[in-house]
C-alpha cells in the first residue's frame, strides 16, 4: 500500500507504518498555509474518480512529486487557480471526503472543480457548514464516519450515513489548542489507523468498537496521544 503523509509525521507513526509495509510519500510544505499544516495531505490535495486535484502553485514547486504520485496511483492531475492562502476558507479548497455516492463538503468553500466533477457525476453533494471537513472525518466505511463535528454529525446521519460523535479533546496539533480526529487517521483495506494511541482518546473505546461494528480494526501506530497529521491518504 502506498501513504501519503506529511512530511513531520511522528518517527513512531512512520517507523510503524513501514514496518506494516507501506511506501510512504512525504508530501513537502507549501509556502502559502500556515505552518502547522503546511504538509497536511488534506490540505494540499484531493484525490477521487481517477484524479488528483492540487493548486497549481503546489504543483509548479512539486511537479516531479506529484506527477509521480499520480503515475503510481494511475491518476491525472486537476490543478487549481482559485485564490489560496493561510487563512480560512482559502485553505480549504481540497477538504472534502468521497462517501459511496456522496461528496460530504462545504459546498461554499470547496473547490470549484470538485463541486462540478461530483456533480457531473451525478454524486449527491451533502452540504456541511465545516469547511475542514476532512480534517474533521474519520472515513471507517463508505456508510460510516467518526467525527467531533455537530454539523458533519448531523448531515450525515440525515443521509443514512452511520456517524460516531465523539469528543473533541485528545488529538492534537502543534500551533492549535488541538487537531482533528479526521487529521490523525486513515483508512486502507479492512484498517483504521490512528496517528497515536487510540486507547488515549478520550472516546477510545466507543471508537474501537464502532470501527469494529463495521468490520474495521482500529490500529493504534503508536504509543503516544493522537495526533493530527492531516490524514493519512492510502492508495
Amino acid at each position: 500500500m502506498i501513504a501519503i503523509v506529511d512530511c513531520r509525521i511522528p518517527e513512531p507513526s512512520r517507523k510503524r507504518l513501514c514496518e506494516l509495509d507501506a511506501e510512504l510519500i512525504s508530501l513537502p510544505r507549501a509556502d502559502y498555509l500556515d505552518t502547522p499544516v503546511s504538509a497536511h495531505p488534506d490540505m494540499l490535495m484531493f484525490m477521487g474518480w481517477g484524479k488528483l486535484f492540487c493548486h497549481a502553485r503546489y504543483f509548479e514547486k512539486n511537479t516531479a512529486l506529484l506527477q509521480s504520485i499520480a503515475q503510481k496511483c494511475g491518476l491525472d492531475i486537476c490543478l487549481s487557480d482559485e485564490d489560496t492562502g493561510a487563512n480560512y476558507p482559502r485553505d480549504v479548497l481540497f477538504n472534502c471526503v468521497i462517501l459511496g455516492e456522496h461528496l460530504l463538503c462545504n459546498t461554499k468553500t470547496v473547490s470549484r472543480l470538485i463541486l462540478s466533477e461530483a456533480q457531473s457525476r451525478g454524486m449527491n453533494i451533502i452540504h456541511t457548514n465545516q469547511g475542514y471537513t476532512k480534517c474533521s472525518v474519520c472515513r471507517v466505511s463508505d456508510n460510516a464516519i467518526i467525527t467531533a463535528d455537530i454539523s458533519i454529525y448531523t448531515a450525515c446521519k440525515e443521509h443514512g450515513i452511520d456517524a460516531l460523535l465523539v469528543s473533541a479533546d485528545g488529538v492534537a496539533l502543534s500551533g492549535y489548542d488541538c487537531g482533528f480526529i479526521g487529521g490523525a487517521t486513515g483508512t486502507h483495506g479492512e484498517c483504521v489507523y490512528f496517528c497515536g494511541d487510540i486507547s488515549l482518546h478520550p472516546d477510545g473505546g466507543k471508537i474501537v468498537e464502532f470501527c469494529k461494528n463495521h468490520g474495521k480494526l482500529a490500529v493504534s501506530l503508536s504509543s503516544e496521544g493522537l495526533y493530527d497529521i492531516g490524514s493519512i491518504l492510502f492508495i
